[in-house]
C-alpha cells in the first residue's frame, strides 16, 4: 500500500507539473479513489496494530507509532471536510470580509427572495441529459443542470429577440489570413461585444458618427492597427482600416463580399447582418490547458409553468432568466464565505532587487476589525508573517494592479480545524518510533532476561 501511495503521489506531481494544481486536484488528489485509498490505508494500519493483540511490553512503541498514523489521517480528514482555504483581494483603502474558495457553486434566487446554492464542481458524476442535477425551487419550479464542461471555449451567436426583449443591430464578421481565422458576432453599442481585440490589431463595430468622434480625439483604444465596420445614417455599411498609424479611406461594404485590410494577406467579410438581435452564449469543449486552470461551464434549464428557458453559464458569470410570473437570477462561480472580522488595506509595499525592477518582496499594512468588540488593530502581513485571529490565518499570497496602476493585495485565508490532530499525531508518531528503538536496545533486553 505504501508503494501504491508513492505511485499515486508521483502521478499527482507529474499531472500538476504538466497542467495545473486545479487539474491535479480534480483528477488525483480530489478523487473518490484517492480518498478511498487513504481510508483503506487507515483500516490497514488499525488492523496491523490489532493483529498483535494482546500486546507485549516490547510492542509499546509499535502500537503508539500506528496510533500516531491514525491520528494524522483523522486530522487530514477533518481538515478536508471542515477546513477553509480561500482568497480575498483588496485595493488600498478598501475594506472587506468576503473570501472566495476554489469550490465551484451554483447560486440561484427567485425575484428578491433568499439566495440558494448548490455544489457544482461535479468531480465524481458530471450531470448529463439522462441524469441531470435537479433543484426544486421554492415556488414550484425546477432548475436543472444537464451538461458540464470542465474546460470550455465561449462562443457568442446572435438570435432574434423574444417578445419584450430589446435588440441591437449585429453583424457576423469573418477575418481570414494565413495565420488568423476569426469568426465573431459584434453587437452595436454593446460595451462588451462591439469590440474585438486581436492583439496587434483591434476591430470595432460602431455608428459612423461615433467613429469620427473617436478618431478625431485620438482615442488610444484604436491603436496603430485597426479595422472599423461602420453603420451609416442611411443604414448602409462602410469600413475603414488603419495600418501602422495611417488611416485608409472610408469605403462602402456589402454583406458577403471580401475586402482587404492592408494587414499582410488578411481579408474581412460581413457574413451576415441582423437589424435587431441579442447575444446568445454557448460553449464548446476544449482540451485541458497546460499550466493554466480550467474554465468550466454548465448548461441549465429552468422549468416554471408555463415557461421553459435554457442557457449556458461560464465560470464567474451570471444571468437573469425572465419568466412570465417572476425572474430567476443565476450565478456560477467560486464559493463565497464571510470572515468573522474585516480587513482593511492601508498601504501595500513592494520591494525590488537592488538596481533592478524585479520584485523581491511585498507586504501589506492592514487593520483587522472585530465588529463584536468594535476594535480596530493595525498589523503588517508579509511573507512568513501571517495574521492569526479568531481561528483564521491570513497570509500574503500575491498582488496585482488594476487599470490605473493601483496595487491590489491578494490574501490567502485559511482555517484548519484538524491542525492540532495532525500536530499531535506527528508527536505521537515520533514518540512511538523512539520507543521502538528503545525496546530494541540490547541493554534493555539484558535487563528483561535478568528479570
Amino acid at each position: 500500500m505504501i508503494l501504491f501511495l508513492a505511485l499515486m503521489l508521483a502521478t499527482g506531481t507529474v499531472v500538476e507539473s504538466i497542467y495545473s494544481t486545479a487539474v491535479a486536484k480534480r483528477f488525483v488528489y480530489g478523487t473518490w479513489w484517492f480518498a478511498g485509498f487513504l481510508l483503506v490505508l487507515g483500516v490497514n494500519v488499525l488492523c496491523s496494530a490489532l493483529s498483535r493483540y494482546p500486546w507485549k511490553k516490547y510492542q509499546t512503541g509499535f502500537v503508539i507509532t500506528h496510533l500516531g498514523i491514525l491520528i494524522v489521517l483523522a486530522g487530514a480528514l477533518v481538515t478536508q471536510q471542515l477546513g477553509t482555504d480561500g482568497q480575498i483581494a483588496l485595493g488600498e483603502g478598501e475594506q472587506g470580509s468576503t473570501y472566495q474558495e476554489d469550490k465551484p457553486t451554483l447560486y440561484y434566487q427567485i425575484a428578491d427572495g433568499p439566495v440558494g446554492q448548490a455544489p457544482a464542481a461535479f468531480t465524481f458524476r458530471p450531470p448529463n441529459p439522462d441524469r441531470p442535477l435537479m433543484i426544486n425551487l421554492s415556488d414550484g419550479g425546477v432548475l436543472m443542470v444537464d451538461q458540464f464542461l470542465l474546460n470550455a471555449q465561449k462562443r457568442v451567436e446572435a438570435r432574434t429577440p423574444d417578445k419584450g426583449e430589446a435588440g441591437v443591430p449585429a453583424i457576423h464578421l469573418a477575418l481570414d489570413s494565413s495565420f488568423v481565422h476569426e469568426n465573431q458576432w459584434l453587437f452595436l453599442g454593446d460595451p462588451d461585444r462591439s469590440h474585438l481585440d486581436l492583439g496587434p490589431a483591434s476591430v470595432f463595430f460602431e455608428k459612423e458618427s461615433d467613429w469620427k468622434k473617436r478618431t478625431k480625439t485620438g482615442d488610444k483604444e484604436v491603436g496603430m492597427n485597426a479595422l472599423a465596420v461602420l453603420v451609416c445614417p442611411d443604414g448602409s455599411l462602410k469600413y475603414q482600416t488603419r495600418h501602422r498609424g495611417e488611416f485608409g479611406p472610408l469605403e462602402a461594404m456589402q454583406v458577403g463580399k471580401d475586402y482587404p485590410t492592408q494587414w499582410m494577406d488578411m481579408m474581412v467579410k460581413v457574413q451576415e447582418r441582423l437589424s435587431t438581435a441579442v447575444p446568445m452564449e454557448s460553449f464548446d469543449p476544449e482540451p485541458l490547458p497546460n499550466q493554466k486552470d480550467p474554465e468550466p461551464a454548465i448548461h441549465y434549464e429552468v422549468i416554471h409553468f408555463p415557461d421553459k428557458k435554457e442557457g449556458w453559464l461560464g465560470y464567474q458569470a451570471q444571468a437573469n432568466v425572465p419568466l412570465a410570473a417572476t425572474t430567476i437570477s443565476l450565478a456560477y462561480g467560486p464559493k463565497q464565505g464571510t470572515l468573522p472580522f474585516s480587513l482593511q488595506l492601508r498601504k501595500f509595499h513592494l520591494g525590488y532587487d537592488p538596481g533592478t525592477e524585479k520584485p523581491a518582496s511585498y507586504a501589506s499594512d492592514i487593520y483587522y476589525i472585530d465588529p463584536e468588540k468594535g476594535v480596530q488593530v493595525p498589523a503588517e502581513i508579509h511573507m512568513n508573517h501571517p495574521l492569526h485571529f479568531k481561528g483564521y490565518t491570513v497570509f500574503q499570497a500575491s498582488y496585482s494592479t488594476d487599470n490605473s496602476g493601483k496595487f491590489i493585495s491578494v490574501f490567502s485565508v485559511g482555517r484548519d480545524p484538524g491542525i492540532w490532530l495532525k500536530y499531535g499525531g506527528a508527536l505521537v508518531l515520533v514518540f512511538g518510533i523512539i520507543l521502538m528503538f528503545w525496546f530494541k536496545n540490547p541493554a534493555w533486553k539484558k535487563r528483561e532476561n535478568h528479570a
